[in-house]
């Protein structure tokens, strides 16, 4: 993350590029809550904190998505926007990540899949919002906006070592259903969204991406067990 904010204000990366990294992610995301983190929820015998646990998590990220939305037909929209303002909603999302990314790879066979999926989204974000920041005006914005997003995905990070210490039974399976509804959540509404959006790289070499992310895990899963 640190790196991509650095690297935002001297390259812009092209569409293909960003949009095969983006299905390639959510292909990964998607296919680690469905072949680890969902099992690992049901299997522990608990529907209702399932189920409690699950809607929590997509609520407050709807909640927090509608209210940190720019509102497209304000006339303010337009209008440059202060460094803070601007980056708050990257900030809310990367301590989610961080919190999504400490309950969820706890339960995930591979360890380290959960965390390297999101960690190249996050930093593909810092990329992006470098290169916003960097547009006519010091470099040491996109510098500061990735340390930024840094630091609040370590809190989220170390938040969840705090939560899911010594967690057992409903408690823990409620918090493994909020970490596979965010991740969900984040593959649906903000990678494929952004990935598909108007103007991206929508060809069907680049969708491949996706299932190769879903058959990566799958592969995974099958040579493990």
């Amino acid at each position: 993350m640190a790196f991509g904010g650095l690297l935002g204000s001297r390259i812009r990366p092209g569409r293909r590029f960003r949009a095969v990294v983006a299905h390639l992610v959510g292909g990964l995301v998607l296919g680690i809550a469905a072949a680890d983190l969902m099992p690992a929820a049901s299997n522990s015998g608990h529907p209702v904190a399932l189920a409690i646990g699950f809607c929590l998590g997509f609520s407050l990220l709807l909640v927090i998505n509608a209210v940190l939305e720019e509102p497209h037909d304000s006339p303010e929209h337009e209008r440059a926007r202060p460094m803070l303002l601007l980056m708050l909603p990257f900030l809310v999302d990367s301590l989610i990540d961080g919190l999504v990314v400490g309950i969820s790879s706890e339960a995930a066979e591979q360890h380290w899949v959960i965390p390297v999926a999101v960690g190249l989204e996050m930093g593909l974000a810092t990329l992006g919002l470098g290169t916003l920041l960097g547009r006519g005006a010091s470099r040491w914005r996109s510098a500061v906006s990735g340390a930024l997003m840094a630091v609040t995905y370590l809190i989220g990070l170390r938040t969840s070592l705090s939560i899911t210490d010594g967690l057992q039974g409903p408690a823990l399976t409620g918090t493994l259903a909020f970490g596979t509804a965010a991740l969900i959540y984040l593959v649906v509404e903000e990678v494929m969204k952004e990935a598909h959006a108007r103007g991206e790289d929508d060809s069907g070499l680049v969708n491949v991406a996706f299932f190769i992310g879903l058959l990566c895990i799958w592969l995974l899963d099958c040579v493990t067990s």
